[in-house]
């Protein structure tokens, strides 16, 4: 088996490469592309280290700027090629009720998509030109989704948790979007938190209450027999918690791409003692949120912990494949003893 993943240090936002090898056929996957400003350091990064500039999938996992940005630099990219698209169209779980609140489908349709415009320039939607490049093969995908040659497959959210968030974005789109505040604390490494305590800290905190957070798409990537990732973009407490109803043989996973930069918002003890994950990534600026020492310490209890704010461009794992350029480091935090 031949495969490998990366996490790109792009701050509080998401960027991250896969590349699968099927009869040595290298499959380039890029999940999220991080601020409209990610873009050039995305495609660096295909051309220095895949030697391509061919994306097989990409993947947005929800509208919010630091995943969905970078996409509107690649696709203006006349040397970028992108095969294959995945992302969740708001617009086709609207309900009759839904297009009663904007009096007609047409006016829902319109004002849902436009949580896909670019972050600084409304006139420009992710959706229109998705269906603009006829060459690419957009699709709109929910829990239960397998590609249909590579392993990975959508395990949330599903349909009719879905349709409950679109009620919200339907409700909120107008409003503007409301992101935490601004921190600008540096993360305490010689702070010492116990598990017991990082669990009650955990705990105490509301789920996440953003309807683009809840729409996340999450991931499973099976690249080998026994091997799970998760990748969870910025989802939620209650769709993770589903996603583990429904598929129980997510447990014992060999690695987490925590949700939302390691807030305490999007995971709780239970979720982290149901995956277990013997390696956890965090794609994170290092302040005192993001992550959250008490989500860093409590994963820690299971394996060790990655964040790509102590990393020099990226945090990056292979399975057959000898790349140069590329130096060890050492966890953000080691697995706890005991």
């Amino acid at each position: 088996m031949k495969y490998e993943y990366e996490v790109l240090n792009v701050g509080n936002a998401d960027a991250i490469f896969i590349r699968h090898y099927i009869d040595d056929v290298p499959y380039i996957i890029l999940i999220d592309a991080g601020n409209v400003s990610d873009w050039e350091r995305i495609k660096n990064h295909l051309n220095k280290y895949y030697s391509t500039n061919v994306i097989d999938l990409a993947i947005c996992t929800h509208p919010d700027q630091d995943h969905i940005g970078g996409f509107f630099g690649l696709l203006e990219d006349d040397d970028i090629d992108i095969s294959e698209f995945w992302l969740i169209d708001p617009a086709a779980y609207l309900d009759e009720n839904d297009i009663k609140y904007y009096r007609t489908k047409t006016s829902a349709i319109n004002a849902v998509r436009q949580i896909f415009n670019k972050p600084n320039d409304e006139s420009q939607n992710l959706i229109d030109i998705l269906i603009d490049r006829k060459e690419i093969n957009a699709k709109t995908v929910i829990a239960g989704t397998e590609h249909s040659i590579l392993p990975l497959k959508v395990v949330a959210p599903t349909k009719d948790y879905y349709r409950e968030v679109v009620k919200n974005m339907v409700e909120d789109y107008g409003c503007a979007k409301v992101y935490e505040e601004a921190d600008t604390t540096e993360y305490d490494e010689a702070e010492q938190v116990s598990v017991g305590t990082a669990k009650s800290s955990i705990d105490v905190c509301d789920d996440d209450s953003s309807p683009y957070n809840q729409s996340s798409i999450v991931l499973l990537y099976e690249p080998e027999n026994g091997k799970r990732i998760l990748f969870t973009g910025d989802a939620c407490c209650a769709s993770l918690v589903k996603m583990t109803e429904d598929y129980p043989e997510i447990k014992n996973i060999d690695l987490l791409k925590v949700p939302h930069h390691g807030s305490k918002h999007n995971l709780s003890s239970a979720i982290i003692d149901v995956l277990q994950p013997k390696t956890s990534y965090i794609s994170a600026k290092g302040t005192r949120k993001h992550p959250s020492s008490a989500i860093v310490n409590y994963l820690s209890k299971y394996g060790h912990v990655y964040s790509t704010h102590k990393s020099t461009s990226f945090i990056h794992r292979s399975q057959g494949i000898n790349r140069a350029n590329t130096k060890s480091i050492n966890p953000f935090k080691a697995k706890q003893n005991g």
